[in-house]
């Protein structure tokens, strides 16, 4: 008995202890190799390539079809959480600073907690870890009216998308739901890359790292949020800004400061907070999803 537990928290868990892994490591990429940064051509390429093997396996093991309703919202929440932490990268907008948006992004538990209408203590997550990271990372400038906008969307549609694509998860259909997620954001980064391309009158420049990175990110991102809640996955986004910090202090042998120790310890206990909670009814079996 105690192994079967085990062995479904392992299943229900895995893609989420990779995804994060997988996340807080990816600066270690990028540093050393600029070319490896996300683009909307790469994104749309990670997409397709995810929604292509989504609709596969859909169609080898005959899933079962979701009902219009069903695909629908699996589509767009799906595009959503796939989008939102992306958005500068989809409008364009290269003036945001990846600490601007990480800080926007711990807010994401906030979204979900009132598109869910949970209590409003479950409001206090996102604003600790908010407050926890304000210590180490450098204010947020307002100066440009387009990067408010983008960092304002971007936990607002992350975190609408996570509650959204939870509804419309079932194990019977579940590569369905996938690949409907994929293919819907792959269409907007299509979109935008085609417009990207016009503009500048020239093909985008493709790195086969970025598309291995925005693959990986993209669908260990589907296969975490179709095993956990919606508030659960949130806690991503207070425990990878943890990880790299931590990487911080270990690589660069970073002196420990009261701050630095205090906005870990505000995001882990975010984080801790929102793993343990219980904003859906979950089934102790994981959904079949993804796999032959």
């Amino acid at each position: 008995m105690a192994e079967r537990t085990q062995t479904n928290l392992w299943r229900q868990w895995w893609p989420f202890v990779l995804l994060c892994l997988a996340a807080s490591s990816e600066w270690l990429i990028t540093d050393n190799w600029p070319q490896a940064g996300s683009t909307v051509a790469s994104e749309t390429i990670a997409c397709g390539l995810a929604a292509g093997i989504s609709f596969g396996l859909a169609l080898r093991n005959q899933s079962r079809r979701p009902s219009e309703a069903s695909f629908f919202s699996a589509a767009l929440g799906g595009a959503l959480v796939l989008m939102g932490p992306a958005l500068g990268i989809l409008l364009q907008v290269p003036s945001i600073s990846p600490a601007s948006l990480v800080l926007a992004l711990t807010l994401t538990p906030v979204a979900t907690a009132v598109a869910e209408g949970l209590s409003t203590a479950s409001l206090w997550p996102g604003l600790a870890a908010l407050v926890g990271l304000l210590l180490v990372l450098p204010e947020p400038s307002f100066s440009n009216p387009l990067n408010d906008v983008v960092l304002l969307l971007a936990p607002l549609l992350t975190g609408v998308g996570c509650v959204l694509f939870r509804r419309s998860v079932a194990p019977t259909s579940g590569p369905w739901s996938s690949a409907a997620a994929f293919a819907s954001a792959g269409v907007v980064f299509g979109i935008a890359a085609a417009t990207q391309a016009i503009r500048q009158h020239a093909l985008p420049a493709l790195a086969p790292a970025s598309i291995a990175i925005d693959f990986v990110l993209a669908l260990l991102t589907i296969l975490a949020l179709q095993r956990l809640t919606a508030s659960q996955y949130a806690a991503r986004y207070m425990l990878v800004p943890l990880a790299i910090l931590l990487q911080g202090l270990l690589l660069l042998h970073s002196v420990i400061t009261v701050r630095s120790a205090a906005c870990s310890v505000l995001l882990a206990g975010a984080a801790v907070s929102l793993l343990l909670s219980r904003s859906e009814k979950n089934s102790a079996e994981p959904p079949k999803i993804m796999t032959g």
